[in-house]
């Protein structure tokens, strides 16, 4: 794949490369392109906590207990067991 990169980020991957941080350009991209995946995901969650606080403004929570864990897992477990996979957003 070819890119047309502007001078300035040019300039930019070549002082990364000449630091000795980096092997070549493209490491730096693909470390540039890995930062940028953090910081969707970063935001992606920040959105999702920001909806959970608008939920608990609104007194819609619900109390943790024992109870509520072992009818969590329990689901889990049928879940993984019928080869349900789990949501990307509770998992690492």
């Amino acid at each position: 794949m070819a890119l047309e990169l502007s001078p300035k980020i040019q300039q930019q991957i070549r002082e990364r490369v000449e630091s000795g941080k980096y092997p070549d350009a493209d490491a730096v991209v693909a470390q540039a392109l890995e930062q940028l995946e953090d910081y969707e995901k970063l935001q992606h969650l920040r959105a999702l906590i920001a909806v959970g606080m608008e939920q608990s403004e609104r007194g819609e929570v619900f109390e943790y207990n024992e109870d509520f864990r072992r009818e969590a897992m329990e689901s889990a477990y049928r879940r993984a067991a019928a080869g349900e996979r789990p949501s990307p957003d509770v998992c690492p």
